[in-house]
Parts: C-alpha cells; structure tokens; sequence
C-alpha cells in the first residue's frame, strides 16, 4: 500500500522532468529566417513529367516510439540518448528495462501514426501503439495493454506478470504428451479449504493473511487487511478454538491514523498474541502524509485488542519518509528462561533508507533504540534497497533476519521492472547470537546466477542449519523458488528448486516456510500457476540439503484468479501465512478470489503422518 504511493510521487517527479526535457523540436522550414529579409525568388525551370507513384501498401515509416535506448549520464534529467530528436530515453535506472524511447504528448496523432498518447500514471507520455503481446518486448517485461487515457492499447512495463507458455498455460494435468504433467495430489492438506473472513459484514474484501497458534490450547488466529465500505482499510482477525468453526469479529485500527496495513501476528510462550502493523494517515489526494509502527496485543486469542502502541522513537517516522512492511516474532531471549520481542522495518527518509529492527525485553511494552541491519548501497557490484525483512528465533538470544534487497540503480520502486528479478537484486542474510545487541557480518544468501524477485523470502533456524527461501526469475512471471541451506550459520550455502515442474515457466510466488524441530523438515507453501489458474502449492523438503524436495502437492481445492499485480480487487497480499503447532499440525492461509473477490481462507495439514 505504501509503496504504491511512494511510485506516485516518483511518476509525477518523473513527469516534471519529462516536460522539462522533452519540449524540443525540429523547426520547420517556414520556421527558418522569420523576421529577417529573404532573397528574391529563383526562376525554376517547367515541371518534368513524372511516372505515376507507386502504391506502397500505405508504409508507416515508424516514429521509434517504444525502440530500445541507452543514455549517458544520471538517469535524472532524461537525456535523448539515441532516441530521436525531440524525444527522451526512459533508462533501466528508472525502470524501463532496455531502455524505452518516448516524448510528452497531447492527444490525437501528436505521438505519430504508430503511437498512441495516454498517462503514465497521470502525466502525458506517447506509448507505441499494439494489438497483441507480440507486438511489444515481452522477454524485457513491456506487454500490450490498456493505457491510462486512451481507448487505444500501448506497449507498457507489465506490472502483474505471470508465466506463460505462449500465452497460455504452462502445463495441462494429465498421463502423457507436449507440456503435459501430473495434477497435484492432496495427501498432507486433506480437508476443505475453509473462508475465515466470509462472515464479516464490514469488510468487502480481505487480502495479505497471517496465521498463528496457541501454545498451549491450539487455539489458531487468522489476521488480514480488511477494507470496508468507501474503501477504509482496518487490520481484521478471525479465530477458531477448534481449528472447525471460526468467529471473525476481530478489529485493530490506528489510535491516531486513519488507515492502516501490513499485519503479522505471533503468540508468546505465555498465550499473548501480539500483532504488529503500520498506522497510516493520508491526505486529500491519498497521499501517505504520516506513518507509526504500531504493536497491539489480545488474552482472548483476537477477540478483542489493548490500543495500539507506537515502537519507533517519535520522529523517527517522519523524516521525511515513511517507515514500511513490519515483521515480528518472539524468542528466547539472553537470560535463560527470558523471551525476547523482535520487530523490524524499513525505515526510509528523504536522502536515506536503512533496515532496523527493536526488542523488547518487557513483553512489547518499551523497545529499545533502533538498531541498523543494512543501510541502503553497494553489496558486490549492485546498490541495493533494503526492505521485506523476516525473523528466525533459536535459543540464547540467536536471532536471523533474510531480506530483500533491489538493485537501486535500476528504478527498485513500484512500476519498476526490476520487482520482477534482476541479476542486481540480492536476497540477503543476517544474524546475531545476542538479540540483536552484536550482529554477525552480512550475507548475501543468492547465488551471482540468481535474478531475485521483490517477494518476502521466509527464514528459519534449526540449531547451527539456516533455512532461507526465495524466488528468482524474469519481468515475464517465469518465476522458480529456491530454497538455500547453511550448516554453518550463513558462512556457506547449497541451493534446492522447490517447485518440480521439467522447465521454467510458470509463476511460483509469496513463499511461507517453517522448520519442524522435532523432525527438522522443511513445510513450504506458496501461490502459482503452472495450470493456468491460481492455486496454492506445498512441498516438504529433507532436512539434508543433498537431499531433493519431495513431491509438490495441492493445498488450495479451488482454483482462482492469480496475479502479481496490486489491484485492491484482486490482490493476494505481498505475503501468505503458515504455522505448526506444538503437536505437528500445519496451519496455512492464503487470499484469493475463487468467489469473485479477495477472501481469507486457511487450511490444516499434519506435518508428522
């Protein structure tokens, strides 16, 4: 939610830019010495009879609208590069992988007869003009689609890629034949998936869900985005003692704020169920005009909710920039038989984005300072942007985080191709033995082959192993998810493809893992699409990391509409859910619109068979 705002403002500063730079032009010949005196006119010799013209087949000689580019220099000014006059390189530092030459507009043919002018979120920009994806340069990430403005369709970034064989499905399930393989089968999610948020009568749709569960009494919470009439967003939760009929009447808005997001939910040792989340205060225009890390806590399982506190120290929010995509967990702290409280975020300014994270050593009630995990620059040769952290407890304080970090120099924010994988992306590891008091040296956990993907990459710990989870791939949706294996704290890693289809293609995205510490096995979960429709996929991989990921299994038993995209009406979230609980079952949840809209459901698997 945030980010979308965040690319907004960089369109419209784009924009600005764009008319700034973009205005020149070929003068014409009437144009040529006005105002001076002329020389008289030159008697010319009668007219030669010349052959009829030849009919071309009414050739459009191209205006180069859409053509790759490069430029020289800062990407800010746009220069011309080696477009043509009057027209300017939008570079792969803003996001437009190749490069893509275009020129402000005003309507009508002023783009050229190849070209149509229509609004790059809001401001005016000539797109070349198509009728299919084959028109545009799909193996960079531009695909033939509606533009803002226009009735006409341009070559545009894609912004929801999702891989494709040819336009159509990866893969039809059946025995034999081209591009055909097995249907998943359902052996360890067995039952019906069952709708947490159905019953809410103030909420229309329900997307990005977290699920947790009871120490003690198995009790399991489900938490989503909620967003109600006139499109207000709360934090909603759901709740189940018995895992089969569900309550959903759990409410947590901002004390100060008028909107709200990203919620993630862990229990305590003691049954506290704490929920983190960012309070949000917007302007006239839908502008984030203010932000709060915010941490709440329930006693009855979500029924009901303590007000919500602010973690970071004031001001640190409103520098200038926003803080983003929070995650929690609690652990073993330092002391032996003490808990620890860990919570992280992005923070970003105006001239500076750092990833940090606070504990708590009081149950949530005072944090300490913010402590720097990375700050935005160079890792290997890419500057990287940090952001979608996820925590790893174990005991004595060892504590992990793995991230994302996007190659800044190509454009990292929304409308940027570079969200789909870059080989400048990094999925990046850190821990420390302390609670977070002393950090161990940063890890750059993908391998230099890797184009890492913008999604969360799920961390666990098992002793002295490091579990990380991530998704690689290109701005086309073909998107695979590796999982990467330490036994030595990070210092070296081996690498296992989760999904199992023979080739890439497919979309696999938004990964949930969790280690099982009594059998050490991995459980991961994850939407794709290698048969066309959206569905949400389990594999359990061996400890061993020599050892294969087992067969992939269904857990959804209903197909969907699946996207990458933000769409509020038909976005999953930027991240799924999934827990086991202390007698080995397997909790997870998902959003998806197999009843027309987003809706949280969850379903229980058994980890131990």
């Amino acid at each position: 939610m945030i980010e979308r705002a965040r690319g907004w403002r960089r369109a419209w500063a784009l924009g600005v830019v764009l008319a700034s730079c973009s205005s020149s032009t070929t003068p014409s010949v009437s144009d040529a010495g006005a105002g001076a005196d002329a020389p008289p006119a030159v008697d010319t010799p009668p007219a030669v009879d010349t052959p009829p013209a030849v009919d071309t087949g009414n050739v459009v000689e191209p205006s180069g609208i859409g053509n790759t580019c490069t430029a020289t220099g800062a990407p800010f000014p746009p220069s011309m590069g080696d477009c043509r006059t009057g027209q300017v390189c939008l570079s792969a530092a803003l996001g437009f992988a190749g490069g893509y030459c275009t020129r402000t507009c005003t309507g009508g043919s002023s783009c050229g007869p190849d070209a149509v002018c229509g609004r790059y979120q809001g401001f005016p920009l000539c797109f070349r003009s198509c009728t299919t994806n084959a028109d545009c340069r799909t193996s960079e990430g531009y695909v033939c689609g509606a533009i803002e403005g226009s009735t006409q369709r341009g070559c545009r970034i894609n912004d929801e890629p999702t891989g494709n064989r040819e336009g159509g499905a990866c893969y039809t399930a059946g025995a034999s034949g081209t591009n055909v393989i097995a249907a998943l089968p359902r052996t360890v999610f067995t039952g019906a998936n069952t709708s947490v948020s159905a019953g809410r009568a103030d909420s229309l749709l329900e997307a990005e869900g977290n699920i947790a569960v009871h120490p003690s009494t198995m009790a399991v919470v489900n938490s989503y985005i909620a967003v109600g009439g006139g499109g207000s967003a709360f934090m909603g939760t759901s709740r189940s003692a018995n895992g089969m009929t569900w309550v959903a009447d759990g409410t947590v808005n901002d004390p100060e704020l008028n909107g709200t997001s990203d919620p993630v939910l862990d229990y305590g040792r003691d049954g506290t169920l704490r929920m983190t989340f960012i309070g949000l205060g917007r302007n006239g225009f839908g502008q984030v005009s203010a932000v709060h890390v915010r941490v709440t806590e329930s006693r009855d399982d979500g029924a009901t909710w303590a007000r919500p506190r602010q973690v970071e120290p004031d001001g640190f929010c409103a520098r200038g920039g926003i803080c983003d995509k929070p995650w929690i967990i609690t652990g073993p702290g330092v002391a032996e038989n003490s808990e620890a409280v860990y919570l992280g975020y992005l923070s970003q300014a105006s001239n500076a984005a750092s990833l940090v994270v606070q504990r708590s050593d009081d149950a949530a009630m005072t944090w300490s300072a913010p402590s720097v995990l990375a700050n935005a620059g160079v890792l290997g040769t890419a500057v990287v942007a940090h952001n979608l952290i996820q925590f790893a407890t174990g005991p004595s304080g060892r504590v992990a985080a793995a991230w994302a970090g996007l190659n800044a120099g190509q454009g990292a924010g929304e409308g940027s191709s570079v969200r789909f994988g870059s080989s400048g992306n990094r999925v990046v590891f850190r821990m420390s033995r302390d609670g977070f008091r002393t950090l161990e040296p940063l890890r750059v956990v993908s391998r230099l082959a890797d184009t890492p993907v913008y999604t969360q990459p799920p961390v666990a710990l098992d002793g002295d192993t490091v579990h990380v989870a991530y998704i690689t791939g290109d701005a086309s949706g073909a998107w695979d998810l590796i999982v990467a294996t330490s036994t030595d704290l990070g210092e070296t890693w081996r690498y296992r493809k989760v999904n199992d289809e023979p080739d890439s293609c497919a979309t696999h995205a938004f990964p949930a893992m969790v280690v099982d510490p009594q059998t050490h096995a991995l459980h991961l979960i994850w939407l794709e699409n290698r048969f066309g429709e959206g569905a949400v996929a389990y594999a359990r991989c061996p400890a061993d990391p020599a050892m294969p990921c087992g067969r992939n299994e269904a857990v959804s038993d209903a197909s969907f509409r699946f996207t990458t995209g933000r769409n509020p009406q038909t976005w999953h979230g930027d991240y799924l859910g999934l827990t086991l609980s202390t007698r080995g079952e397997l909790w997870a949840t998902w959003s998806d619109t197999r009843t027309g809209s987003p809706a949280m459901y969850v379903a229980r698997g058994n980890a131990r068979p």
